[in-house]
């Protein structure tokens, strides 16, 4: 299912039914800005007004982590309307609305704002048939505050070194991911030099890589932060204003995110005051919030409130993707309007599989299976919560609100893929393992 399907649906406010299944080096300056610092590459190569670069071409390759396409809705009736179609899987949508004629619309391609041909057969019935580029194409030029179209992140934390940390950033090599965003705890060894050295030996010296510090990095942060400082200066048009890693917002390829070490290090406080005034000051389309520590309630493990509920509502309110690590699973929860509020269930709603964001609605992740251990689900801690899509651990496995009973976790990494379609509203989600499995999967529109 791809969202551009359900976008269509939407516009033709028609009802939605859910059918489940299991299932070389570039300089770089720095510039004192207040109390922070921020550090800009200076090989970008775009006159774009947001500062992001989109050098460095498209991925076009094969996702294995994506569906398949269906066939497009076709529309027709007799002063209602009724849509039909195979939205791969995910849902088929149906419904009536009121309308003078008997309208018919067939769609050739992606939703778009190309040519229209009409006819008016005998009985003022009308044809419309619509062909031509989805937005961003060839008609409309995409909006400046989008992301590269395709643009695939890969997000993974609790990292650890060895055979599986390995076979981890081996994944997003053969996944083709434009970057990875590192969720905290990197080699629980204090070491920056062994951690930057297999990261290395894998991904090579180049490849563009952010983090936010783990609870377990403190001791040695300065130097892993060097580390970091030295990635981002050959990261062409990527941008990082603040304490990087620790309280810094990033742009880079038209994502906006920010890497927080709420709970780690620095008031809590302060972290929040970060966030609301770096999101209310941002105008990207997509944005992240990114942590290392997370909420009991939003793990599927026992570690404790480690966040405030206070900032993830900051997000929410922005619209921003909540990304964390923490626990040594893989969590993933609905639709999110009223996080905090567990009496509630956090406002979840709509599809485990169909997820929306944009103000006042978000969801949040944990993916900390980077490569160091494998925790397993506490039942008597997580059993009955409902606000749940996705778990993912070492003796349970739900997938898309299905139980799965015959498996055998692994490590792995979150995919997220921006600008899908041709629509830059659209976004896709898949987490998968070092065997190739795909363990969640997931559409995104951002509204």
């Amino acid at each position: 299912m791809h969202s551009r399907h359900f976008l269509l649906a939407l516009q033709a406010g028609l009802g939605i039914a859910c059918s489940s299944g299991a299932g070389a080096t570039n300089s770089s300056g720095a510039t004192g800005f207040g109390s922070y610092t921020t550090f800009v590459t200076t090989s970008q190569t775009d006159a774009d007004p947001n500062g992001e670069s989109s050098s460095g071409g498209t991925h076009t390759g094969t996702d294995s982590g994506t569906t398949a396409d269906g066939a497009a809705p076709t529309t027709s009736g007799g002063g209602g309307e009724t849509t039909t179609g195979n939205l791969s899987g995910a849902f088929e949508t149906s419904g009536a609305s009121t309308g003078s004629g008997t309208p018919t619309t067939t769609n050739d391609g992606p939703l778009t704002s190309g040519p229209d041909t009409t006819t008016d057969p005998p009985g003022g019935s009308t044809t419309t048939t619509t062909t031509g580029e989805a937005p961003g194409g060839g008609n409309q030029p995409p909006p400046d505050n989008a992301t590269d179209e395709n643009l695939l992140v890969a997000l993974i934390g609790d990292q650890g070194t060895g055979s599986d940390t390995k076979a981890v950033y081996q994944l997003i090599l053969d996944e083709k991911a434009d970057f990875v965003i590192i969720l905290g705890d990197f080699d629980y060894g204090d070491d920056p030099d062994k951690w930057a050295s297999e990261m290395e030996s894998v991904l090579g010296d180049s490849f563009p890589v952010f983090a936010a510090i783990g609870n377990h990095d403190t001791d040695a942060w300065p130097g892993y932060q060097d580390k970091l400082k030295a990635r981002l200066a050959k990261i062409a048009g990527a941008s990082c204003d603040g304490d990087l890693g620790v309280k810094s917002s990033c742009t880079y390829r038209g994502l906006h995110f920010v890497l927080s070490g709420l709970g780690v290090k620095g008031s809590d406080s302060d972290h929040e005051k970060h966030l609301a005034e770096v999101l209310a000051a941002d105008d990207h389309l997509w944005s992240l919030c990114t942590f290392h520590k997370n909420q009991r309630d939003l793990q599927a493990g026992d570690k404790p409130d480690d966040l405030t509920w206070k900032a993830l509502q900051t997000c929410q309110n922005d619209g921003s993707i909540i990304a964390m690590a923490h626990e040594h699973s893989y969590a993933r929860t609905l639709t999110l309007t009223d996080i905090g509020n567990s009496a509630a269930a956090h406002g979840a709603t709509g599809m485990a599989e169909l997820l929306e964001v944009g103000p006042g609605r978000t969801f949040s992740v944990v993916s900390g299976l980077g490569g160091k251990s494998i925790r397993d689900y506490e039942s008597g801690l997580h059993d009955g919560e409902d606000w749940w899509g996705t778990i993912y651990t070492g003796n349970y496995y739900l997938k898309n609100g299905v139980e799965v009973g015959d498996f055998e976790a692994d490590h792995g990494a979150l995919f997220l893929r921006f600008y899908v379609g041709g629509d830059p509203n659209a976004a896709h989600g898949y987490f998968k393992n070092i065997k190739g499995d795909v363990i969640d999967e997931f559409d995104i529109v951002h509204k």
